[in-house]
């Protein structure tokens, strides 16, 4: 029986006088997997902001697998299984791409001896098809490299409940598309983790996600398959423009 994982109770976010999230709600289903679209400007980035904790919300809730995230910080939600990734890939360009991987271990007082983490820093950067590059400095790496390290290093926050991917797949070339689509279906089967997918290309959209949510103004104006959501009259209005 599929339950839900994560509860997003009225949530809202100002900046200024803009409104970048309005009074949102949703229920997100254990080990589904969405895709998150919407025009630029829509809300989609502010949404994933405030789920990962590097937004404080105005108002409203969010309830991962029964606790209140809302006022925890960004690395409470990882020891929770919440990870996210970032579209400007986020390394420590002097260290190597295996250290990098071993970061989010080092110091969170786990009592697995360094050995085994190690093997399991091999075991992430062969399931992201990195293990070729374990000791050439993250700063080589080219942007969809990059992407895949982030990918790897959440391996390391088992067991994902909520993955967060913020436009993984902008500028990476066709190859290292397919490794990392691979690579979420990986983590979405081994753990059940729930995904949320922010892109603007409906073709890995359609591969990927059974549950599509359309942002528009900051509001969730749609729901549903892709075919489902495309035939929505708010969604076309939304990314062209209502009709004069």
């Amino acid at each position: 029986m599929i339950s839900s994982i994560l509860q997003i109770r009225c949530l809202s976010k100002r900046f200024g006088g803009t409104h970048a999230v309005r009074e949102i709600s949703a229920d997100l289903q254990r080990g589904q997997i969405y895709g998150l679209i919407g025009p630029n400007g829509s809300g989609k980035t502010t949404l994933i902001n405030l789920i990962s904790g590097f937004y404080a919300p105005d108002t409203g809730e969010i309830i991962l697998d029964g606790e209140e995230l809302t006022r925890r910080k960004p690395y409470e939600l990882a020891g929770l299984g919440l990870v996210r990734t970032f579209q400007m890939p986020k390394t420590f360009a002097s260290l190597t791409v295996l250290e990098n991987v071993l970061l989010p271990v080092a110091g969170d007082g786990r009592s697995e001896s360094l050995d085994a983490m190690r093997d399991a820093a091999f075991d992430a950067l062969a399931t992201t098809g990195l293990t070729g590059m374990a000791q050439h400095p993250a700063g080589s790496l080219s942007g969809g490299q990059a992407m895949l390290l982030q990918l790897a290093r959440a391996l390391m926050c088992a067991p994902v409940k909520l993955l967060l991917l913020d436009e993984p797949f902008g500028g990476v070339a066709p190859a290292l598309k397919e490794r990392i689509t691979h690579t979420i279906r990986q983590i979405n089967e081994r753990f059940q983790a729930t995904v949320v997918l922010v892109s603007h290309e409906m073709s890995t959209i359609r591969a990927l996600c059974s549950n599509v949510i359309v942002m528009g103004n900051g509001q969730v104006i749609a729901q549903g398959t892709l075919d489902e959501v495309s035939a929505s009259p708010e969604v076309v209005a939304a990314y062209l423009g209502k009709p004069v």
